[in-house]
């Protein structure tokens, strides 16, 4: 997304300023917010967001081909002086474990999720999302924060740096935010998290009686649309793909209603097992309307 005309205007400014240091110099014109690139209204000559995406590729190609002296200090400091451009900040903050130490930014972000500012905190989870695969205290640091943070992009960052992994424990948090957060952009990262791990087959169908029995329990139709999606994956072959627009909270009606009127016929609750097998019964038939086959690229 860093189109040519970016690196035209970040070459030229670099040649015409005339440094010697351009790592230095790329950083202080960041810093000031590239004031020649706007016009007398403060509206820019140029695309804004491929710019600041071009500067941070920049500052990573000088820190790949001529790292500064004590090259994990002067990326954490740069760090600082970016943090208040939200977009720089991000991608810088993402890629901080590709230059700065482990020592040193397993440091930072202890120090960082620690602040009051939750936009601190934020940036601390970005730079450690790739010290928290590796190590397990972080990661479960990570965790505790999602559930018992008070500000959601705070819990939104930490579902979104996590919803790649390979693991089916992050699925579980996935769905754990998606049951139990009162705030919606975190029940919708949680419901991302949660169907990453239906896709990845990081969740199989003997993980279906837990989001069935989550589906039959909650009065949210965000929450139960989400886990019926989740179901019809586990339970689909791969070789078909889910319409799942066609997955609504009126189509989920009928197999819930089909459990309610089941319980009392045998007047108990059905166990999980029971469940598992009534959603099977029930959604087997449905799949040919549902669900389209893949096709497969030669």
């Amino acid at each position: 997304m860093t189109g040519p005309e970016a690196v035209r205007v970040i070459r030229q400014h670099l040649i015409e300023s005339g440094t010697t240091n351009p790592l230095d110099e790329l950083v202080a014109w960041a810093k000031e917010g590239f004031p020649d690139l706007h016009d007398e209204h403060g509206y820019w000559k140029t695309e804004g967001y491929s710019l600041k995406l071009g500067a941070v590729k920049a500052i990573h190609y000088y820190f790949s081909n001529s790292p500064p002296e004590d090259k994990s200090a002067r990326y954490l400091e740069i760090l600082n002086d970016l943090r208040r451009d939200d977009l720089m900040s991000h991608h810088l903050a993402s890629m901080a474990s590709l230059v700065v130490d482990e020592t040193a930014l397993e440091k930072a972000v202890l120090q960082l999720i620690q602040l009051k500012d939750p936009k601190e905190r934020s940036r601390g989870v970005l730079m450690g999302s790739a010290l928290a695969q590796k190590q397990r205290p972080l990661f479960e640091r990570f965790i505790q924060m999602v559930k018992s943070d008070d500000d959601p992009h705070v819990k939104v960052t930490i579902l979104y740096s996590i919803a790649s992994w390979r693991r089916k424990e992050v699925s579980y948090i996935g769905l754990e935010r998606l049951i139990n957060d009162p705030d919606p952009d975190v029940r919708d990262w949680g419901a991302r998290v949660l169907r990453s791990g239906a896709e990845m087959r990081l969740l199989t169908d003997e993980d279906l009686p837990t989001i069935l029995a989550a589906m039959l329990k909650t009065d949210k139709p965000f929450v139960r649309i989400s886990l019926g999606r989740a179901a019809t994956r586990l339970t689909t072959d791969r070789s078909f793909g889910i319409k799942e627009d066609g997955i609504t909270d009126e189509l989920l009606a009928g197999f819930i209603g089909q459990a309610r009127s089941r319980e009392l016929k045998v007047d108990r609750s059905l166990t999980e097992e029971e469940v598992a097998k009534l959603w099977i019964d029930w959604w087997t038939p449905l799949i040919p309307k549902h669900a389209v086959r893949m096709e497969v690229v030669p």
